[in-house]
């Protein structure tokens, strides 16, 4: 079952208000990263928490911003002095799950803790997660933080302020397109008043225009928009633009397009807005025709943001020369360091074999980029995983937490898994669904190709 990430992080959220020290052991503190499963809303690349963000509530986004400041301010409601410790002090701990005991109290066994002092030991995991509640609020608000939308008051002001015929780049995609649909109508009259010898206007102009021309503008002026973006600010801008077409339809917006008509006739200069017959009658003549094709654009839209999940479009490989948010922070876990890397690597090839014939991955799979996954380096091509999710999360949770084959990776397995592995269909894993999946019923073909290791 898919876990809703707001509501999950609406739940964290209440519980760091009040996060108590006193009254939690060594092992609720863990639990409560692994139950919230804390990864989830610290990476930045998590193109599933930027979409639910984006169309969560604002309210609740609201409440669980106010929840977190609070905690961030409090400590979460602990009277201690963090400025004594630092971010770069030893801290580690490692642990076993006990499957067989409900009580969170115990549920963990502790192997190894540094600080040894519990008292201590929670201070420091204090410390660390509340540079984590820092990261989660600095993700959110990156995401949220847009201009205001124009409205009615304040139109001609946007207009006359931001207005360059050829400049749409601080415009989500339906003010873009509302803007461009003004200045040809302004156009198109001006040429029929000024030009009346040579111009004829024709009622059908606009229809055949923005059915036509202005689609095949509407959709480069899309590619050339995001071609200089990252990754992320490809799915922010796309994410926005598309729910900008469910909040500005054509008859919520009519009214403002006459005000937006009225400002780009006068623009340069600036001239209070009245209504007049005359041109608003032409501006609805004009909008009449754009919410006829409306819909067209909305699917164009639509159809653009998939294919960027897809990875059909997208600057994925450009990643590296284009600068990223301030707010990213790259995990320096790339993929899974093999215990017996300098010997085993024979172990390796006999793993590939057994899950090729298991048909759990893809059977052109090249050793080279198998033995990648394993190498605790940069993943150039990631392994596609031909069996099922339960099984690729239960071969991840039996090699990486039970039988510790590979390195400990401080609770970024799941990250790691999603960068080394993908779907048949090329997209990416959800790392929440990864981790949440039960046993497979073919458990023990996984068991038995484990074994090689």
């Amino acid at each position: 079952m898919e876990i809703d990430l707001i509501e999950n992080l609406h739940e964290l959220s209440n519980t760091v208000k009040k996060l108590q020290l006193e009254k939690y052991n060594i092992s609720q503190l863990i639990h409560i990263h692994n139950y919230y499963c804390i990864e989830d809303f610290t990476d930045t690349e998590s193109y599933v928490f930027q979409n639910d963000v984006l169309n969560a509530d604002d309210r609740k986004i609201n409440f669980i911003l106010k929840n977190f400041d609070k905690a961030i301010e409090t400590n979460c409601n602990n009277n201690i002095d963090l400025d004594q410790y630092s971010i770069d002090d030893r801290f580690e701990i490692s642990y076993s799950t006990n499957d067989k005991v409900k009580a969170v109290s115990k549920l963990y066994n502790i192997k190894h803790q540094f600080p040894k002092d519990d008292d201590l030991f929670k201070c420091y995991w204090l410390k660390h997660f509340i540079k984590e509640c820092k990261q989660i609020v600095e993700n959110i608000r990156s995401l949220i933080e847009q201009p205001d939308e124009p409205i009615n008051i304040s139109a001609s002001q946007m207009i006359n302020d931001q207005f360059q015929y050829d400049n749409f780049k601080d415009l989500l995609l339906v003010e873009e397109l509302e803007k461009r649909v003004a200045i040809e109508a302004v156009e198109y009259k001006k040429n029929c008043d000024d030009y009346w010898e040579t111009y004829t206007f024709d009622p059908t102009y606009f229809d055949t225009f923005i059915s036509g021309e202005l689609y095949t503008i509407f959709l480069n002026a899309i590619y050339e928009r995001i071609k200089p973006l990252n990754d992320f600010e490809i799915n922010k801008y796309l994410t926005l633009s598309v729910n900008q077409f469910k909040t500005h339809t054509p008859t919520k917006r009519a009214e403002a397009f006459k005000r937006i008509y009225h400002d780009t006739y006068w623009h340069p200069n600036k001239m209070e807005y009245n209504e007049n017959e005359y041109d608003d009658k032409y501006a609805m003549h004009v909008w009449k025709h754009y919410k006829n094709h409306f819909h067209l654009f909305k699917e164009a839209s639509e159809n653009i943001l998939l294919d960027f999940k897809k990875g059909l479009i997208g600057n994925g490989k450009k990643q590296e020369v284009i600068e990223k948010p301030k707010t990213k922070t790259k995990s320096k876990y790339q993929s899974f360091t093999y215990i017996n890397n300098l010997s085993g690597q024979s172990n390796l090839t006999g793993l590939k074999d057994s899950l090729i014939r298991k048909k759990l991955i893809a059977s052109d799979t090249d050793l080279r980029d198998f033995r990648k996954v394993f190498s605790g380096e940069e993943i150039e091509k990631p392994i596609v995983w031909t069996g099922n999710i339960s099984e690729l999360s239960y071969f991840i949770k039996q090699l990486h937490n039970e039988l510790k084959l590979v390195r400990d990776l401080k609770q970024q397995q799941w990250a790691v898994t999603i960068n080394c592995f993908i779907q048949e269909n090329g997209e990416q894993y959800n790392r929440t669904k990864l981790r949440t999946q039960k046993v497979p019923a073919t458990s023990k073909n996984i068991d038995m190709a484990l074994k090689t290791l």
